[in-house]
């Protein structure tokens, strides 16, 4: 299987331009990618004012975003792995979808809202799910997921062997957090960041870039630096992701003691 992550700075509001900038940068790759990975809310930009603001850039699933990224994927014969504000109704959603030629494959909204999304946003309300491209087992989480490990977990019982992970990073510590959920787990990890800096609201938020492809042994594939555009395509072989046998005595999953384990914290 091949992934190709592409990292770049979307300008917020101005849905048309970053669409046409990823679009470019997509059709001129020159790479074949298998699955294509881009950031978090990639063609709206992060720092919404208001949830007015933010219901005023939303889109349904069949909204301009949708339709372009379906247009690109049948362009390209690839998947594609998004990030996008979703409105449902009254509802508003920081929301993922994989779409490829044949229409979206995957719908998930983001679980662990960060800081003043809870402004924004509603938790998500979907079951996390796992789909087959190319012959890997490919599940999404958003951003700040990555700090919660029962989201990486729980898509590693469901049979992931790659987790997906759109993102718009402004903690440091995620890119080596993320070595750590593929060691825990025995997984791929594909996080898209942006990069940029965002001044509204009187928020001033400097996103961190280093995308990154970490392998199910804790080895960064490949990463791009802070302040860059850029993409890459590394190849993988699933199958790493289905040997959970750590040594001859230890297994990932059998050695697990969830007779002991605590569920909820101690009130």
């Amino acid at each position: 299987m091949r992934i190709a992550l592409h990292q770049f700075n979307p300008q917020f509001g101005r849905v048309e331009e970053n669409l046409d900038h990823v679009e470019q940068a997509l059709t001129q790759s020159g790479g074949r990618a298998d699955l294509w990975v881009l950031p978090e809310l990639f063609a709206t930009g992060y720092t919404f004012a208001s949830r007015e603001e933010a219901a005023s850039l939303a889109e349904g699933l069949q909204g301009e975003t949708a339709l372009r990224v379906q247009s690109w994927a049948t362009t390209l014969d690839t998947a594609i792995a998004y990030g996008f504000a979703e409105t449902d109704g009254d509802h508003l959603y920081n929301s993922g979808a994989i779409i490829d030629p044949s229409g979206l494959r995957l719908h998930y909204r983001m679980l662990h809202l960060f800081d003043r999304e809870k402004l924004n946003f509603e938790a998500g309300n979907l079951p996390l799910k796992i789909i087959d491209i190319a012959g890997a087992r490919c599940g999404m989480m958003i951003c700040f997921d990555w700090r919660f490990p029962e989201t990486a977990r729980s898509l590693t019982f469901l049979g992931a062997d790659v987790l997906v992970h759109p993102s718009n990073l402004v903690l440091p510590w995620c890119p080596d957090a993320m070595i750590t959920r593929a060691l825990e787990n025995n997984v791929f990890v594909a996080t898209c960041d942006r990069w940029g800096r965002e001044e509204r609201a009187g928020q001033s938020l400097r996103f961190i870039g280093r995308s990154q492809v970490v392998s199910p042994r804790g080895k960064r594939l490949a990463q791009l630096g802070e302040d860059e555009d850029g993409s890459f395509v590394v190849e993988i072989d699933p199958h790493e992701a289905r040997n959970r046998q750590v040594n001859a005595n230890n297994h990932l999953f059998e050695d697990r003691r969830g007779d002991f384990y605590v569920n909820e914290p101690a009130s």
